[in-house]
């Protein structure tokens, strides 16, 4: 809790210390806003015990008396003959952009792996919503800000907030559709989101908010119009890199540029993916969906999937690597794949060091893959030299499944018996109906000439 805390405070002082105090008092004037655009690359390093103290001190200059404020004043003119600017040692509440950039940090450190930072990010968004509603009206003539809320909105904060602030009539009339869109996407009313979002160009707006709405446009035609998603992922991915936004684009975009036959641009994609965010914490949801694509690809050539999958994943580190291929073996296994199930399980057992478990699990997937092409004596001696012990109990079942089909092709006078089976009993393991399938389609490779 206190690292939550920690963080949550680190990332509100980076934001807050990149501006003048005075930014809070009105809009800031155009040359002012540039100036305040300008970003303190030191502030990101500074402890949040170490800045804290400063924060506390705002409440005693705002009442001070006339007097003692001019004292102030004429105790402060030293530091200004120094050349020392004063007004940054002031301190006033996060603006609505201050707080967004604290958490487009967060994003970033969830993108590297930061799993406290989803929790700090979801604090931070309830703590500032009701602050948002509250603020002075001059606050969203500010663009800086109604940028802002657009970005609170897509990153996951309430929609009560934008939807209050529209009602209210305190957000510029001209930029609707983006509100709009916005409220509409996280609403989950995707037929208005795209016709709001659509309509706006997004070389209007600055690069990240850009990003988000190429990313939100993306998930929104995934289905319906994959072309389009690929295209506006490609426009997220460019707009924002090294960002959550090209994570999620990343993760998106590969398999449906697969799907659509650019095998060469989905493996460019996963391999971008792997370098660049091999920690995220979303990085177990992509290794699920590229083994679903390697695995999909396979089906047709399995030796040019391969081929590919060890150029992606060659990167990565051995243990990693290892688990990709043996998830891979284990879904081609399921599916029928035998032949790419035994060369994925082979993949994993030629790197070193393979800690017992997954061991254990890749002796079973290559043998059960295996078992219409071997001895039948050596594939049981290979199933009894795995350990039950170490298996997922859903493993264990596949097991089991190969144990079956070991002892039917035992059973040569019962395989016409075998070959037309009355209707199974409901199994309530998919898959071990699954692997039965698979396995027992080896056992009739038996048959063959």
């Amino acid at each position: 809790m206190k690292n939550s805390l920690r963080l949550l405070l680190g990332s509100l002082l980076i934001g807050a210390s990149m501006l003048p105090a005075r930014g809070m008092e009105a809009p800031a004037a155009p040359e002012a806003a540039g100036h305040a655009e300008t970003a303190d690359p030191a502030a990101a390093n500074l402890p949040a015990a170490e800045s804290a103290p400063a924060a506390e001190t705002a409440p005693a200059s705002a009442a001070a008396s006339g007097g003692e404020a001019a004292g102030a004043a004429h105790e402060g003119a030293p530091e200004l003959a120094a050349g020392r600017d004063t007004h940054w040692s002031e301190t006033r509440t996060p603006m609505p952009f201050d707080v967004m950039r604290s958490v487009q940090f967060l994003q970033d450190q969830v993108a590297r792996g930061n799993v406290r930072a989803i929790r700090v990010q979801a604090l931070l968004l309830r703590r500032f919503a009701r602050t948002f509603i509250e603020a002075a009206p001059e606050v969203w003539s500010d663009p800086r800000n109604t940028r802002a809320i657009v970005l609170f909105t897509f990153s996951g904060g309430t929609p009560d907030v934008i939807s209050t602030l529209l009602d209210q009539g305190r957000l510029p009339e001209a930029e609707r559709p983006l509100f709009d869109g916005a409220l509409a996407y996280v609403r989950n009313d995707l037929r208005t989101a795209a016709t709001k979002l659509e309509s706006v160009s997004i070389d209007d707006l600055e690069p990240v908010l850009a990003a988000q709405v190429s990313l939100a446009l993306g998930q929104i035609h995934q289905i319906d119009h994959p072309d389009k998603a690929i295209e506006d992922l490609a426009n997220a991915r460019l707009l924002a890199p090294g960002t959550l936004i090209e994570e999620a684009a990343l993760r998106l975009g590969a398999p449906l540029a697969d799907d659509a036959g650019a095998h060469d641009d989905a493996d460019r994609m996963a391999r971008r993916y792997f370098d660049t965010y091999h920690d995220s914490s979303y990085a177990a949801n992509f290794e699920t969906r590229y083994v679903a694509l390697v695995v999909g690809r396979a089906m047709a050539d399995p030796q040019a999937a391969l081929v590919a999958m060890d150029g992606v994943v060659a990167g990565l580190p051995t243990a990693r690597q290892q688990r990709l291929y043996l998830a891979a073996a284990r879904r081609s296994l399921v599916s029928g794949n035998l032949h790419f199930a035994s060369q994925s399980a082979d993949r994993a057992i030629a790197l070193d060091g393979l800690e017992p478990g997954d061991a254990a699990r890749a002796d079973l997937y290559r043998t059960a893959s295996a078992l219409g092409t071997e001895d039948q004596t050596a594939s049981r001696k290979a199933l009894d030299g795995v350990d039950r012990s170490l298996l997922h109990v859903e493993d264990q079942k596949i097991l089991d499944a190969a144990y079956s089909v070991l002892d039917s092709m035992a059973k040569p006078a019962l395989m016409t018996e075998a070959s037309n089976p009355a209707p199974p009993q409901p199994d309530t393991s998919s898959v071990l109906t699954r692997a039965r399938a698979a396995l027992d389609a080896a056992s009739k490779e038996m048959k063959k000439p």
